[in-house]
């Protein structure tokens, strides 16, 4: 798996972890001291080690031998079971969840660190195609008309069109207010169904040009808001 972004500590590559951390994790939570434990999956070939609950593993009455803290796994059938309750996390906020749950790190970490409730950790800087949304965190913003972009700040509900990217093949959604788009292209623009197609590669980055960057999860608060069907949908 290559990198991916976390919202608070920017492009990392992510280790796997129990579903159950993955989603205390997302929460800033912490577990009782004994709750986790390192899982090591250990097959001829090599082994996979991971963070998982002691639940998971009495889930799936797990026989595992312990070695220095290490819950070692070696039975087929139960090695693919626990590899199906992993989930991908990202490391430092994995460090973090440790500490605040009163185990070692895999990485040196504070608990200034770790008890941080600042949507982006302290020293974390965004750049190139990185922004940082006060809401979520460090994003891959898209881009949307100035209207939609104060609708996020004041929490309006609007009217928006549908644009469809059709000069690519996978015809990516964006959403822009009718007024900016005819502004860009002219008042005889054809917009059926709620719904704007872009044929001309040339067409949508001039458009793109005239939008504004916004959080992709702050435009989908905005779309629901305002009644889409399809807002679910990633712009």
């Amino acid at each position: 798996m290559g990198p991916v972004l976390c919202h608070r500590h920017g492009v990392r590559f992510f280790r796997q972890a129990s579903i159950g951390i993955g989603a205390r994790i997302r929460t800033r939570g912490r577990f009782a001291h004994g709750e986790l434990v390192k899982v090591s999956l250990d097959r001829p070939k090599g082994s996979k080690i991971a963070w998982m609950l002691r639940a998971d593993l009495d889930a799936h009455q797990v026989d595992a031998a312990y070695v220095d803290n290490v819950a070692h796994v070696t039975a087929f059938p139960q090695i693919a079971a626990l590899e199906r309750a992993w989930t991908h996390v990202c490391p430092a906020c994995l460090d973090e969840l440790l500490v605040r749950s009163g185990e070692v790190p895999d990485a040196p970490t504070s608990e200034k660190q770790a008890f941080d409730t600042a949507v982006v950790a302290e020293g974390v800087t965004c750049s190139g195609s990185i922004a940082q949304c006060e809401l979520h965190g460090l994003i891959f913003p898209t881009r949307s008309s100035l209207d939609i972009e104060e609708a996020i700040l004041t929490i309006d509900v609007l009217r928006v069109v549908r644009v469809v990217d059709a000069s690519m093949a996978h015809e990516p959604v964006y959403w822009f207010d009718e007024a900016l788009l005819r502004k860009v292209f002219g008042p005889d623009i054809e917009i059926v169904e709620a719904t704007f197609r872009l044929e001309s590669r040339a067409a949508f980055v001039k458009l793109w040009n005239a939008g504004e960057r916004v959080c992709p999860v702050c435009l989908r608060d905005v779309l629901r808001r305002s009644g889409v069907v399809g807002a679910d949908t990633p712009p």
